[in-house]
């Protein structure tokens, strides 16, 4: 045979081998990350995907895993470097190097000058980031705000590539924890250009430099992959993430039992069966729900009241015969997940004697008083509420309590979330059913809730006091210390004394997570699932 023949031949042999061999590879490859696939159920389609527009905890979830901001948490939850390493550090200001391997996900480099721009971006009016206030404790990042960015010189600088300085106002507690969140996020100022319209609309609208990038995107499920060019990607083990949004708790529960969800948030009538098998997932999430009355209202604008309707809700029972999931009684509005000077904010101010809960007489005193400050012998009052299941057995709760105690007659309307942010944002309701989860550890996070300035000093909240304006401005330029806590107490107890808000429950997370899942870290503060730390044991 000729030789040239025989060379041929093998070289057919060796890649029909080699062809072979890559198939077997592939279909492996393919077996193992669909084995090790987490499938995750939102239960809610996020609003948004942008980093600087969430404005709920699901779009949050999905951010937090495909952008990551120059600091980040560590598996006990301390702040560590993400994209960039602290290299110096002031009262008044920040330097960091960003890492030589941080990449976005189409393999160019990340520099100083995306985190410029990603700032200047979260703190554009015409973006209208809603917590654009986080980055205030930057030097001039209010005035550059409120200026709309002209004649202000931001204090954010990138000193080279790979060095970035941000100077502060002044000393501000828990600023680091502000560059662990998506609003802090880098943008490529390219990128963003060419993209338009599209920026976090479509696949081809995004860029990602978190651990995992978005592969597919509907109204029903996101498939995150393993971003390859994430700076750790050596240590992410799981390699997809399928996020789904199923809303309705007997359909997850039957998705469970079958294998096709890995983790879920799920009902209290569920949690026994869950925590028997090993599989309930339960912490705190911070997240207190309240009574949002709208001050503004003929009838509400009478403290006595807010106050009547307030003391007679039966807490205790409220949680235990209603939420039965582990939520616990709220006569406050900063929940123990926070942390003061000395450890948990609340243990040094526990708020077990801010008001008597389930006073019915005094109510009805109260009641009475009211009825004749507003000249009327009855009240009919509007009470709004989310639609989803839990809320309402709570609203109906609510409803009967104040019609049995108080003889309010109370016309519960049902609306979706969407609208009932809509609705509570334009003061069309005149009690809704609210929540407030904190965005960052610190007491400001939910203070701030009620206190906002304009560039003139003028108040701007639904509801005003001067006196706990001062106090929350005051608590706000100050740094850590009892002092600060002491103020922080005496600011959360006017909220609570002039009853802008009845505070009802903390809640608590129960999830559903598959046994062979390990090292998922919950976040309470943010209720965001970390999972740069999470493997399979076995599938």
């Amino acid at each position: 045979m000729n030789k040239k023949i025989k060379i041929l031949i093998l070289l057919l042999i060796l890649g029909a081998f080699g062809l072979f061999t890559y198939s077997m590879y592939s279909a492996n490859k393919k077996q193992q990350i669909e084995e090790q696939t987490i499938i995750y159920n939102l239960g809610l389609i996020p609003q948004s995907l942008d980093p600087h527009l969430f404005n709920e905890l699901i779009s949050l979830q999905v951010d937090s895993t495909i952008y990551e901001s120059l600091l980040r948490l560590d598996e006990k939850g301390n702040i560590t470097g993400g994209v960039a390493e602290i290299v110096s550090e002031t009262n008044e200001s920040i330097t960091f190097k960003i890492r030589n391997n941080a990449k976005w996900s189409d393999g160019t480099k990340i520099t100083a000058n995306d985190f410029v721009f990603g700032i200047k971006r979260a703190l554009d009016d015409k973006v209208a980031a809603q917590y654009s206030e986080m980055l205030f404790p930057i030097k001039n990042a209010e005035k550059y705000y409120n200026a709309k960015g002209v004649g202000v010189e931001l204090g954010v600088n990138a000193i080279d590539e790979q060095t970035l300085k941000i100077d502060l106002e002044r000393a501000t507690p828990y600023f680091k924890y502000i560059l662990t969140l998506p609003i802090s996020a880098p943008i490529k100022e390219s990128f963003y250009k060419e993209s338009g319209n599209n920026f976090s609309i479509d696949i081809k609208g995004f860029l990602f430099n978190g651990p995992y990038k978005i592969t597919k995107l509907s109204d029903t499920e996101i498939i995150l992959d393993k971003n390859e060019n994430y700076w750790n990607a050596k240590n992410i083990k799981i390699p997809r993430i399928k996020y789904t949004v199923i809303e309705d708790f007997k359909a997850t529960d039957t998705m469970i039992k079958n294998g096709e969800i890995d983790m879920s948030r799920v009902e209290n009538y569920r949690l026994n069966e869950y925590k028997k098998d090993g599989t309930l997932d339960t912490y705190i999430n911070g997240r207190i729900w309240y009574l949002d009355f709208n001050v503004y209202n003929d009838n509400l604008k009478n403290i006595k009241l807010r106050k009547a309707i307030s003391l007679v809700i039966d807490r205790a029972k409220y949680v235990n015969e209603i939420k039965k999931d582990g939520s616990t009684i709220a006569k406050s509005i900063i929940s123990n997940v926070i942390s003061g000077y000395n450890g948990k904010f609340r243990n040094e101010y526990p708020d077990i004697e801010y008001f008597k809960d389930n006073d019915v007489e005094r109510g009805k005193k109260l009641y009475n008083e009211a009825l004749n400050e507003l000249g009327k012998n009855k009240l009919t009052i509007r009470l709004l509420s989310g639609n989803s299941e839990p809320e309402r057995r709570e609203i109906q709760f609510i409803q009967e309590e104040l019609r049995v105690k108080l003889g309010i007659e109370v016309k519960v309307e049902v609306v979706s979330f969407k609208d009932r942010l809509a609705r509570t944002r334009a003061g069309d309701y005149d009690i809704v059913l609210n929540t407030w989860s904190p965005k960052y550890d610190d007491v400001t996070t939910y203070l701030n809730r009620w206190f906002k300035e304009d560039s003139k000093g003028e108040i701007t909240t639904s509801w005003s006091k001067k006196e706990y304006s001062d106090i929350v401005k005051k608590i706000g330029e100050m740094q850590g210390s009892l002092e600060r806590d002491k103020f922080s107490s005496q600011a959360e107890r006017i909220l609570i004394d002039e009853a802008v808000i009845s505070p009802l429950y903390f809640s608590v997370e129960n999830h559903y997570i598959n046994k062979n899942i390990k090292n998922i870290i919950r976040r309470p503060i943010t209720s965001i699932t970390d999972f740069t730390y999470a493997y399979y044991e076995k599938r």
